[in-house]
């Protein structure tokens, strides 16, 4: 069964909406700015962050808890995913919902501390149901950094067997103490800002969003007479199971996930929209997979366009690769790769060709999206332009 995306939704450090998102990731010149807690740090840390979403928090959660950041976002985001995929309330009693999150609403657990009663990271999920009536299959992807493709991979699947009709699959992660914290100990975090594509890169900067699209099989779209975006032609999963933060170091199971993702394919893509964040083993590793995976379907890895946006809008965990796919639809739609952002002295640990300075023409209609996480979690996406 064939799934195509036609709604797009995004919340970003450039402000709410996908054209905004657009323009700065051609721009690619965003900085991040002072986090709002030191977090007990000795440097102050940097985010990426998104403003406030004008209609504040949603309405009382599970348990009347209120929801935070996170739910906020994600309404926000998929709001405008529905809008332009023309989908009435009516429409989404059948439609299903998948979430990608990382740590869910976790601004209201370090606001109110253990004594307190905050949302639970799957009730975000639960928050979003209500608020647009999804009355389908509702699912919560909590599988790291690569929640986001973990999401809209488990949505394509629920189309593909039967299950649903319509899937909107979303991603959101607000900034964290927590997270920070946890990332300043392990030496992950970048005091200046994410660079993935510069030699001296040093580690990753966090960054606030969440992103959505509406999934559904091409009979849907026909019988609504809505107009499909992007079409994904193929996706795959799998976990290293090798260490809690660090890749295998082969990138044989993420080899393994792009391999069954291109399988359907229609070739080698134009470009890949990688995970990569400023983490110089897990970018390393990811070049390297990707890279032979796409030389396996008889593409030219070093004429396919490498682009990481987490150069300028952060790493939003839960959020980052459901923005790959959101990113990959407006590549497609634009024929154009935007620059990687931050470069100085590019580094040459990958094989791919990789635009800074100026974006690039697409080479082949289709774009690969890498989603990687801790704990070895990897899902990938092929997307192709309709024909």
């Amino acid at each position: 069964m064939t799934v195509v995306v036609t709604g797009l939704g995004a919340v970003t450090c450039f402000g709410d909406g996908v054209d905004a998102l657009w323009d700065g990731l051609l721009r690619a010149d965003r900085l991040p700015v002072p986090a709002p807690d030191t977090c007990g740090l000795p440097e102050h840390p940097h985010l990426y962050a998104a403003p406030d979403p004008d209609d504040g928090p949603p309405g009382p959660g599970p348990g009347g808890v209120t929801p935070g950041r996170t739910s906020a976002m994600l309404v926000t985001a998929v709001a405008e995913a529905v809008a332009e995929a023309g989908l009435e309330r009516t429409d989404l009693f059948d439609a299903g919902l998948t979430v990608g999150t990382s740590l869910g609403d976790i601004d209201t657990a370090e606001a109110i501390g253990p004594e307190g009663r905050p949302l639970a990271v799957h009730e975000v999920a639960a928050v979003v149901a209500d608020r647009f009536g999804f009355g389908g299959s509702s699912h919560t992807l909590s599988t790291a950094c690569s929640a986001g493709t973990y999401a809209v991979s488990w949505a394509a699947e629920l189309i593909e067997s039967g299950q649903a009709d319509v899937v909107v699959a979303c991603g959101g992660d607000a900034f964290s103490r927590v997270a920070v914290g946890t990332l300043h100990r392990f030496g992950l975090l970048d005091p200046r800002h994410c660079r993935p594509f510069d030699a001296d890169r040093a580690g990753m900067v966090t960054g606030e969003g969440a992103a959505a699209v509406v999934l559904e099989s091409a009979e849907s779209a026909r019988r609504r007479g809505a107009t499909p975006l992007a079409v994904l032609a193929g996706h795959g999963w799998s976990c290293d199971a090798h260490h809690p933060m660090a890749p295998e170091p082969s990138g044989e199971q993420l080899r393994r996930a792009a391999d069954q993702a291109l399988a359907a394919a229609s070739g080698a893509p134009g470009a890949v929209v990688l995970h990569r964040s400023g983490v110089v083993l897990n970018d390393t590793v990811e070049s390297t997979a990707v890279g032979d995976a796409l030389t396996a379907v008889g593409g030219d890895a070093a004429v396919t366009a490498g682009y990481a946006p987490k150069a300028v809008m952060g790493h939003t965990a839960g959020a980052s690769g459901v923005f790959g796919c959101v990113i990959a639809a407006r590549i497609l739609r634009h024929g154009l790769v935007p620059p990687n952002g931050h470069v100085v002295t590019l580094d040459s640990t990958g094989p791919m060709e990789i635009p800074h300075g100026g974006p690039l023409p697409l080479s082949r209609p289709s774009v690969l999206v890498s989603g990687t996480g801790f704990g070895g979690n990897n899902a990938v996406l092929a997307w192709e332009a309709i024909r």
